[in-house]
């Protein structure tokens, strides 16, 4: 039988790290009571700041025979497998398995005994899952079986499992060959360690028989009580079509309400812990990438990404078929840096032979940038293979993904990105002002010595402070922040497969349906975004009376830049966007054309009427 436990308190459990909560010690207190009831006596407890003051709260001399030690993690901010390591002597104490489990989820007493008398085998550790319920599961770790859910093997685990079998409920039985795992990166989930070692064969599961009490309330009554937030509202509503900001969903919006919290306290850091670790999941990022979080517009990051990485004696290559490659090349020259500009027509695709050459005619490129999706066009650059030749010649390869990541297939390790950039209030569904950076390991020693740039722009200032304080180096936009999670969390939810798979169906609806009313795209190459549609401005109009005509009946579409300006329009298919809304857009298009049409013969035919309607 198991006789050891380790109980997750840290942040967890005690509200925002720093206040001793009288329910949760209680809940604590109840795991204590449940692993005494089961003969676990020896139990280390994981608090975050006070563990002298929780030791005596938690009156361990009315559990007879058990022996409790309380463990302070003053980094309480820092993930789940962080906590686990605080516990470290204790669980390498003895080889045999020891019981880790969230202090703040109650675990049944016969999941408890099963889990106990788990028998692991060659295994590293036994998770206890459950069935799917009907609550929330939007934060939770889903679980994929190797035979289906009689198995007991584990497959994977993620919040961003699209197909999977039930839920980590948050207890395992784990040896100590588990901290190797966690102690590979700086600051673990012990989730994703758990997920490590399934690929490797190396978890079971154990079904637990216990209650959800967690999860957030109906999302009908959710829906309701934002609603009549928004009737308060002076301002109209209207079904976005640009490419950003975008439509959100009620829990995005209502999470932008929410107590004060200061930047430099625990409750701000508990955010920052969570979100940067549901961005790791969203690019597809390994435990060594940082994820750094800025206030600021899609470009803020751009900027930040581009000053912070090119040596003053070396050259960046900017590749450039459109309006934001023509900005990456206009941050370089601002910065005074050393360019080489491989440069296309709008609407020309970028070929990888071309930049292979480019860099082996100046081979002290050190940094190459392109757009994942050329949002000006709505065109997708072959990012895959050009990471594979900055790979190939040891060039950082820097994307700009603002408008790719959520929508399109972006893996910043299989593509060999060292720093990918996007924004919140695009494909990821959440509101405008903040930016974040998923930075390689390697990135940083490459970047070591270039001296910064910019003050509020230094990556390198804000891996320091998310890395050590889990903050950000200047005040953030606060409330976008708590929006941004709750967004991520509804991605997780879905998953990539999901996400990606709806952004091509509401698109190629969307293309067939503009198609239909005459509107021809700009490109047919093949390689055409599937979260934009840029088309042409329909014959016998102009872009603005079109635009003018559509916002009177609540739709807003965008017209292009530059060289397509007045021409071409586009229509986006970002954000809460139904397909009922697209076909209801489509419908309202067509009539407006048709009226728009009609008002210009007569004007055409009557031209007197014409003169008294422009007098």
């Amino acid at each position: 039988m198991v006789t050891r436990a380790i109980v997750l308190a840290h942040r967890l459990v005690l509200e925002g790290g720093s206040t001793l909560s009288t329910s949760m010690i209680a809940m604590v207190r109840r795991s204590l009571v449940a692993l005494h009831q089961a003969g676990v006596l020896d139990v280390a407890v994981v608090d975050g700041e006070h563990a002298e003051e929780l030791l005596e709260r938690l009156e361990v001399h009315e559990l007879t025979g058990m022996r409790v030690r309380c463990y302070s993690n003053r980094s309480w901010q820092q993930s789940s497998g962080s906590a686990v390591l605080i516990a470290k002597d204790f669980l390498e104490s003895d080889s045999s398995p020891c019981l880790v489990l969230r202090g703040d989820r109650a675990l049944g007493r016969e999941a408890l005994a099963e889990l106990c008398g788990t028998d692991l085998g060659t295994n590293v550790a036994s998770i206890c899952v459950s069935t799917p319920p009907t609550a929330d599961l939007s934060d939770e770790y889903k679980v994929k079986l190797r035979s289906g859910r009689s198995g007991k093997g584990v497959m994977a685990l993620g919040l961003d499992l699209g197909d999977f079998d039930a839920i980590y409920t948050g207890h395992a039985l784990v040896t100590p060959a588990l901290l190797p795992e966690l102690e590979k990166v700086s600051n673990p989930h012990l989730e994703d360690a758990f997920d490590s070692l399934a690929c490797a064969g190396r978890v079971r599961m154990q079904m637990g028989r216990t209650a959800w009490l967690w999860g957030m309330g109906s999302p009908a009554t959710l829906d309701a009580e934002v609603s009549a937030i928004l009737e308060s509202k002076q301002h109209p509503e209207y079904t976005l079509l640009n490419p950003g900001p975008v439509n959100t969903t009620a829990r995005v919006k209502s999470a932008m309400v929410h107590h004060d919290v200061c930047h430099r306290d625990p409750s701000f850091s508990e955010l920052m812990v969570s979100l940067t670790g549901k961005l790791r999941r969203v690019f597809r990022a390994s435990a060594e990438h940082t994820m750094c979080v800025v206030t600021g517009s899609g470009t803020a990051a751009m900027e930040a990404g581009i000053s912070s990485t090119v040596p003053r004696d070396a050259k960046i290559l900017i590749i450039d078929n459109g309006a934001f490659g023509e900005r990456m090349h206009e941050i370089a020259r601002l910065h005074e840096m050393n360019i080489v500009h491989l440069r296309y027509a709008w609407g020309d695709q970028v070929n990888p032979a071309d930049v292979e050459r480019a860099i082996e005619e100046n081979p002290d490129i050190a940094v190459v940038a392109m757009t994942a999706h050329e949002t000006s066009v709505g065109l997708l650059n072959p990012v895959r293979a050009v990471g594979e030749i900055c790979q190939q010649y040891d060039a950082l390869f820097l994307v700009d993904a603002v408008s790719a990541l959520g929508a399109e297939d972006i893996d910043v390790v299989r593509d060999h990105i060292d720093v990918c950039w996007a924004s919140a209030n695009k494909c990821l569904h959440a509101i405008s002002g903040a930016g974040f950076l998923s930075v390689s390991p390697r990135t940083w020693q490459k970047i070591e010595n270039v001296k910064p740039r910019s003050y509020y722009l230094d990556l390198k200032r804000y891996r320091r402070y998310v890395e050590e304080f889990a903050q950000t180096p200047f005040t953030p936009a606060v409330s976008t922040y708590f929006a941004l999670d709750v967004a991520l969390s509804e991605y997780l939810a879905d998953g990539h497969d999901a996400r990606t798979g709806m952004y091509r169906e509401r698109n190629q609806l969307l293309r067939r349906g503009l198609a239909d009313l005459g509107m021809a795209p700009f490109t047919r190459t093949g390689n055409e975004s599937h979260s934009v549609v840029t088309c042409c401005v329909p014959s016998g109009i102009t872009f603005q009376e079109f635009y003018n005509a559509l916002k009177v009946r609540g739709y807003i579409v965008y017209g292009c830049k530059d060289v397509l300006a007045e021409k071409f329009l586009q229509v986006a298919n970002m954000g809460d966007l139904s397909i009922a809304k697209i076909n209801e857009f489509l419908a309202t298009a067509g009539e407006v054309i048709a009226e728009l049409r009609a008002t210009s013969n007569a004007r055409r035919e009557s031209p007197g009427l014409a003169n008294r309607a422009s007098a």
